[in-house]
């Protein structure tokens, strides 16, 4: 029997009956296909701390709004102008968030009148009294755009190529290099859109909007260095479509927006949304009703936890409804987006998508071959920490493989996440459905851990930076992809998104990317005089190590990658 059951009651008494209460209460919808809401106790709502960070940061959305209305450079179809302050506080009494969200970021909804031309200038301006983020002077530069997809707000996506795609057609003149040779090397990486093919494209009130399913193409120079993007092709069949170089000018730029726009679509409807938000909760909420409160794992798992539920909450009732935030801001619609989200949610592989495992599998993981990639080389350190921790914790707590697999809360809990009513993470563990042995929950604990703090840090506090100025990081097109060659400036400031669409980009990725609360390994006094206790010291003192190591790599680094820095990563997803 696992050491904290001693003098606890048998299983099958009265801490079943409360258990099954908890089964009761807990109720699951299904809008997606799979749980996404719940309601729960007052322990996972926002906490009075979280909630006046976020309306400080709302504040500041609100006077820059404000100062946007007064200069009247542009008048927008939806007014600007806040609601009566009497209605805000009766808001702020009641806990409505949805309300207080749509209080201070209304939906712009169009821009009216002449003033309404799309310069970089124009977009520079939306940051009427808020400090422009350090993107808005270099956006425009293939080491930018290379540096997006190791450091920026989806570094998930690269994968080493092996061998040239038939439906890819690379060569050596493309990349002004013997190809083979660089292939053979391990120094070819790309990223292919695929899977955006089966959305549909939107519509903006004012325009039609656009999605691609482009492909794109990096490598690490001789020597070593940076990647260096070398190739575009705007959709998946070569046929009639060129491929673009840096030699192309603005097609080159128009290209790039392609695969911007089809690159943060992904991110925030799967790598964000479906991938940090959407599985920590069945996770969460399986642990609610099959663990008891003085559960070991419940003990440390709540801090992970905390604030999820509100959140997600909040994101599926106001930000991704139709004619809100995330629909407006998307290439695609929301009827072809909803089904597309829950099919690659429900074949998320969970073990395959462990750091370690994820970077050997995409070919990432070689420093050699791959030097300069902060997300891997920061994340590992704080994915081995975790790891380390956990390792004590388990340890601490279960004896023998034997007390795992008796523990019969922790069973019920690993059932329940890979079933179909519990969210089905088909490979929660080497065995679905059952937690075999010490490592194997060595490992599901790391995974949860790492995708409720540092995962969801990586993926959430990066959007501040690199995609509240809208001309770094589209998320839809406003033309069809590109044909041919000769494009000019007006071309590529044509397929951007107009400027209501900034506006509304801004607000909502420096309110998301700005609210920080709670701190990875603060776990207060719930392991205090415990069988823990001195590997949480242990923890602590790592993470502070990891810091370091962090803050010293950013002192060589062109452009200082901070969002793994363990004080700046939440102990949970609450934002």
């Amino acid at each position: 029997m696992p050491e904290y059951l001693i003098s606890q009651h048998d299983p099958r008494g009265e801490r079943a009956d409360q258990l099954a209460a908890a089964r009761r209460e807990y109720r699951y919808t299904m809008d997606f296909g799979f749980p996404v809401s719940s309601t729960l106790g007052a322990e996972h709502e926002p906490a009075p701390a979280w909630q006046l960070k976020a309306l400080a940061k709302q504040e500041e959305l609100r006077l820059n709004l404000l100062r946007l209305k007064r200069q009247g450079k542009w008048n927008f179809v939806n007014d600007l102008q806040p609601l009566a302050p009497h209605k805000l506080a009766t808001m702020v009494r009641e806990g409505d968030m949805g309300g207080i969200v749509e209080y201070f970021m209304p939906l712009p909804g169009g821009v009216t009148g002449d003033h309404h031309e799309k310069t970089v200038q124009a977009f520079r301006d939306v940051f009427a009294r808020v400090e422009q983020p350090p993107a808005t002077v270099d956006f425009s530069s293939d080491e930018y755009f290379a540096e997006v997809m190791v450091a920026g707000p989806d570094p998930t996506r690269l994968v080493r190529m092996d061998r040239v795609p038939g439906k890819f057609p690379l060569t050596s003149a493309h990349l002004g290099e013997d190809l083979d040779h660089a292939l053979a090397a391990g120094r070819v990486y790309w990223i292919d859109h695929e899977a955006m093919s089966a959305l549909d494209n939107g519509s903006h009130p004012q325009s039609p909007k656009y999605m691609y399913s482009p492909m794109v193409a990096f490598c690490v120079p001789r020597g070593g260095g940076p990647l260096k993007p070398f190739a575009i092709q705007c959709g998946q069949d070569p046929a009639g479509r060129d491929i673009y170089t840096p030699a192309d000018g603005y097609s080159w730029q128009l290209a790039k927006n392609c695969v911007l726009a089809a690159h943060n679509t992904y991110h925030e409807v799967l790598t964000h949304l479906g991938f940090t938000h959407l599985m920590s909760e069945p996770v969460l909420i399986a642990a609610v009703r099959n663990l008891a409160v003085n559960h070991p794992v419940s003990v440390l798992l709540r801090r992970h936890f905390e604030g999820t539920m509100s959140i997600n909450k909040l994101a599926v009732e106001l930000l991704i409804q139709p004619g809100r935030a995330v629909e407006y801001l998307i290439g695609s619609d929301l009827k072809s987006t909803y089904p597309w989200l829950a099919e690659h949610r429900s074949k998320r592989s969970f073990r395959d998508n462990y750091l370690p495992t994820k970077l050997a599998s995409s070919g990432t993981d070689s420093v050699s071959a791959l030097p300069h990639h902060p997300y891997r080389d920061d994340g590992l350190l704080v994915w081995n920490a975790i790891y380390r921790w956990v390792s004590d914790f388990v340890g601490g707590y279960y004896k023998s493989d034997v007390d795992v697999l008796g523990d019969v809360e922790l069973q019920a809990w690993a059932a329940e996440v890979a079933s179909s009513e519990g969210g089905q993470i088909r490979d929660f563990g080497a065995t679905p459905g059952q937690i075999l042995d010490r490592n194997d929950l060595v490992e599901i604990l790391t995974m949860v851990v790492w995708t409720a703090g540092p995962q969801h840090a990586a993926v959430n506090f990066t959007q501040a930076d690199h995609m509240a100025f809208l001309p770094a990081n589209p998320l839809a097109g406003y033309t069809e992809e590109p044909k041919g060659l000769g494009h000019s400036e007006a071309d590529w400031l044509a397929n951007l998104p107009p400027l209501d669409v900034a506006v509304q980009q801004f607000c909502v990725m420096t309110f998301l990317g700005s609210v920080h609360h709670t701190v990875l390994g603060d776990y207060g006094d719930d392991f205090a005089d415990s069988a823990v206790s001195v590997p949480h010291k242990r923890f602590r003192s790592e993470l502070a190590a990891v810091e370091d190591e962090i803050v010293a790599r950013n002192r060589r680094r062109s452009r200082p990658y901070s969002y793994l820095q363990p004080s700046l990563i939440p102990n949970s997803t609450n934002i």
